[in-house]
């Protein structure tokens, strides 16, 4: 099965920002391209957000759902997560309903009301346990990433599901266990977790998937006449509508007197550095603590339609909640969940010469070559240097590791060409020069690149007789090409091409009294006199052709007419 976030190779650009924004690093370079390691993904989405290409993709669930509405007829509900106010508060609650159930749903029903079974079991669950911190289970990305990556506090987690599990499971109670139910919402994480308790959601959805399907419809929300049956069943929520924005779980504890203190987390790498210093031994309270994955809440979710201010969005969803408590009569429902440590995720714990290794591959062999640049997407090089050993990063990502090898492979180059060669900057500075091109400008020069090889920042004038034609070039941005020069005792070919256009430019000199340029440009200078003297021919002929054609088309018609007057002639004679 298609996992819910995935790459199209095709479009990755081998940026790696993916890299950079992922907070667990769930991402292999393979050939320049990106992949998600799927045992390591938590399925935030961020990666979905920030990929300038749209390389990372969210997987489809539109095609599942129209296929499981149309296999069960009469039998589906659809659980619209309590973000759903800040996505289409612009649409009456019945109409969007309406709208809804045009496309087979027999019913619309909360999420929060799931939310709202959670946080009573979770209160319950608080006012008896042992002393000591406790963390929500109501988002599944958070729950994703302290089994992988923080597996000792696993058992910290309050042994409750989800508020969609808890809400499948209200609904199958009330309507009947062979309902089939698809979820809607803005969150990636729901739709590995419907993978994982498909008997009881048989998909997930985002909000943009429920916007496109009711488009491809032609079903207009807004302009729906809603009917009587078009409300939330089985009834309407009360402050499980909180659900979505940090700390809305907390608003919906009733019990002012319990004895545990509540806080209230978002955003994965906030949550993450709270995990990484958490002790949570030997407590004297009892502490439990909301933790939402995305900045904000789910409000702000990696599938969410809307960019508003999160200030408006939560001050839309607190003013539709209604205080109340949770039905009471869905409390003997099962919302125990077990979790246990994703053993698949272990850390290596490489030797430090194999990371010595690994960091000399890229041309790191002192703590001073160590830049932590980041622009391989890792932090530091040291974890890069793990990536690569894990088969996740490539060599080529470092940054100043490509550009030393670059500026190797051009060293190399410039001193293979036998021609001499300068590169200039717009200032008339040497950037690199070939020993060749010192050589020809005398042997003070040379003595000089020997002791500083490329005479990197060495001013061009009063080095170099030709300056001033470096000069105009860079002015005008006009190459010059061969231009013979005589010095009274050599003769030279100079050419100067742009690389960046009055910026900067490099020029090729060639003596022509070395035998083997002057073979050359003699060879050269032939060849362009062959070409001049076949396009004159060419041109000839083609005059001479055309004249041709002319006379011999005129004379044709004088004949020709000449022969019709005869025949009119003889004509008129006979008659």
């Amino acid at each position: 099965m298609l996992r819910p976030v995935y790459t199209e190779p095709e479009n990755c650009q081998d940026c790696y920002k993916c890299i950079r924004e992922c907070p667990v690093k769930a991402i292999r370079m393979e050939n320049n391209k990106a992949s998600i390691i799927a045992e390591r993904c938590v399925y935030c989405g961020h990666c979905t957000q920030v990929c300038p290409t749209g390389a990372k993709k969210i997987r489809d669930g539109l095609t599942r759902a129209k296929l499981v509405v149309s296999k069960y007829p009469g039998k589906m509900y659809l659980s619209l997560a309590p973000s759903y106010v800040s996505e289409f508060g612009d649409i009456p609650p019945a109409r969007l309903i309406g709208a809804i159930r045009r496309l087979g749903f027999s019913g619309v029903s909360e999420t929060a009301l799931g939310a709202e079974l959670v946080t009573a079991e979770t209160e319950r669950f608080l006012a008896s346990a042992p002393k000591g911190v406790y963390l929500s289970s109501a988002c599944p990305v958070v729950v994703d990433y302290i089994r992988k990556y923080a597996p000792d506090l696993t058992g910290s987690i309050t042994p409750i599901v989800s508020p969609m599990i808890a809400h499948a499971k209200l609904l199958k109670e009330r309507f009947g266990d062979d309902i089939r139910i698809i979820f809607a919402g803005p969150c990636i994480g729901k739709k590995s977790e419907a993978d994982t308790y498909s008997g009881l959601v048989e998909v997930a959805i985002t909000f943009k998937d429920l916007r496109t399907w009711l488009e491809r419809e032609g079903i207009d929300a807004a302009e729906v006449q809603p009917g009587e049956d078009d409300r939330f069943v089985p009834y309407h929520s009360g402050m499980g509508a909180a659900y979505p924005v940090e700390g809305g779980m907390l608003a919906g504890f009733r019990n002012p007197g319990s004895r545990a203190a509540h806080m209230a987390f978002s955003d994965l790498p906030t949550v993450k550095e709270l995990l990484d210093r958490l002790d949570t031994a030997d407590r004297r309270d009892t502490i439990f603590l909301e933790l939402l994955a995305c900045k904000g809440g789910c409000i702000n979710g990696p599938a969410k339609l809307k960019a508003t201010s999160l200030a408006l969005k939560r001050y839309d969803i607190f003013d539709r909640c209604e205080t109340g408590d949770a039905k009471r009569d869905f409390a003997h429902l099962d919302l125990h969940a077990c979790f246990t440590p994703d053993g698949q995720e272990k850390k290596h714990d490489y030797p430090e010469y194999r990371i010595k290794e690994a960091l000399a591959a890229v041309g790191k062999t002192t703590a001073a070559d160590e830049l932590n640049c980041s622009s391989c997407g890792y932090d530091t090089c040291r974890d890069f240097a793990v990536a690569m050993l894990e088969g996740r990063a490539e060599d080529n990502m470092c940054a100043s590791y490509m550009r030393k090898v670059a500026h190797d492979k051009a060293t190399a180059l410039l001193q293979k060409i036998p021609a001499g060669v300068v590169i200039v900057n717009a200032e008339l500075k040497i950037v690199d020069m070939n020993r060749t091109f010192a050589a020809s400008m005398g042997e003070d020069t040379l003595s000089v690149y020997d002791l500083f090889p490329g005479m990197e920042g060495a001013s061009l004038k009063g080095l170099c007789p030709f300056e001033p034609l470096f000069r105009t070039v860079l002015a005008t941005g006009e190459e010059l090409r061969e231009r013979r020069i005589n010095d009274g005792t050599r003769t030279w070919l100079l050419s100067i091409y742009n690389i960046q256009p009055q910026k900067q430019v490099f020029g090729l000199l060639q003596d022509l009294h070395e035998p083997a340029v002057r073979k050359e440009w003699m060879l050269e200078k032939t060849r362009e006199v062959i070409r001049n003297h076949m396009l004159t021919v060419q041109k000839v002929a083609g005059l001479l052709g055309e004249n041709a054609a002319y006379t011999d088309a005129t004379l044709r018609s004088i004949m020709e007419a000449y022969d019709r007057s005869g025949e009119e002639n003889g004509e008129n004679d006979v008659n």
